[in-house]
């Protein structure tokens, strides 16, 4: 579907939700399913996974989405997922192929925790190009406070219910932390701590995580940056000294190598922002630091300072 028609739907099925939204809760029950597993022949995996309600949830505007219902969500350009279960990736109720780059992003939205949704097996759809944009994955609802929301619960009490921690804070302190560390001369220890940080950062997002768990993970993150305006170091107590200075900060710029882009590439912020109209040339070498990062829910490769690439452009090895 193009986005002329995409824009034709969309004034259609908000005409209905007019029509229906008498009373204080309203069931949607109509779901499009558009995408189709395809072979994909050009070297790189997408792989949607569609669920349905286990079932029938209530969001924050009142409608009520019965059990049944289709959602999606995306795990990226990455060999097929290891496992059905992934309690940090939620569902969403629209899910669309976007351009600005082309990919597919949540168009839509309204995150389904995971707890909630009977799983079926990933598909594999092609790579998106221009001529994809439009095309929705999964669309079951046009409402805008639902779209924006991760606040769904049963209808029924009897099912169990679950809680969604307020995560604004632990991703300011988590930007922060992407933005004012230099990573290429940190310290064994500190980059052992970064890593297994990034790891608690994904988990703590889940939905059903306490907020006490969100909230000890985001001082714990605050008082590292704060340490390392200090001391130059994340994690109290490993400093370097000596000798063993040039030894320990030279460890993590031998992860560092040069990468071939397979396509031109935009350049981004740790926010995700467009740098510039830009690109960088298909076929240029750039050096990343080995590591990669999760900017909404995109993989990227770090360049420079506040600056990072897709993942998806870069040639595999």
């Amino acid at each position: 579907m193009k986005k002329n028609k995409l824009c034709q739907k969309l004034a259609i099925a908000f005409c209905g939700v007019a029509l229906t939204t008498v009373g204080a809760s309203v069931i949607v029950s109509d779901t499009v399913h558009t995408i189709n597993a395809t072979p994909n022949h050009k070297g790189f995996n997408n792989w949607i996974q569609y669920g349905t309600l286990k079932y029938a949830l209530k969001g924050p505007s009142g409608r009520v989405y019965p059990a049944g219902t289709k959602v999606a969500r995306y795990m990226g350009n990455l060999t097929k997922p290891s496992k059905l279960s992934y309690p940090a990736l939620p569902f969403a109720l629209s899910l669309s192929i976007t351009s600005s780059p082309i990919g597919i992003t949540q168009f839509g939205g309204g995150d389904i925790a995971e707890a909630y949704v009977n799983l079926e097996d990933w598909q594999e759809i092609d790579d998106p190009d221009v001529d994809s944009f439009g095309t929705d994955i999964v669309e079951s609802t046009f409402d805008k406070t639902d779209l924006a929301s991760r606040d769904f619960h049963p209808v029924d009490s009897n099912n169990p219910d679950v809680p969604v921690a307020n995560v604004d804070e632990l991703n300011k302190a988590f930007d922060k932390y992407l933005s004012d560390i230099n990573f290429s001369k940190l310290s064994k220890a500190d980059n052992e701590w970064g890593t297994e940080m990034g790891k608690r950062y994904d988990a703590a997002k889940a939905m059903g995580v306490p907020q006490s768990t969100v909230d000890a993970l985001t001082k714990e993150i605050n008082d590292a940056v704060a340490n390392y305006k200090k001391t130059g170091h994340l994690v109290s107590g490993k400093s370097n000294s000596g000798s063993n200075s040039k030894t320990n900060s030279a460890k993590p710029k031998s992860k560092s190598h040069k990468v071939k882009l397979r396509k031109a590439s935009y350049q981004y912020t740790h926010k995700g922002k467009r740098v510039s109209k830009k690109k960088l040339k298909k076929g240029a070498i750039v050096k990343i630091n080995g590591k990669t990062y999760r900017i909404k829910k995109k993989t990227f490769y770090r360049i420079a300072k506040n600056r990072y690439i897709r993942a998806v452009n870069v040639v595999k090895k």
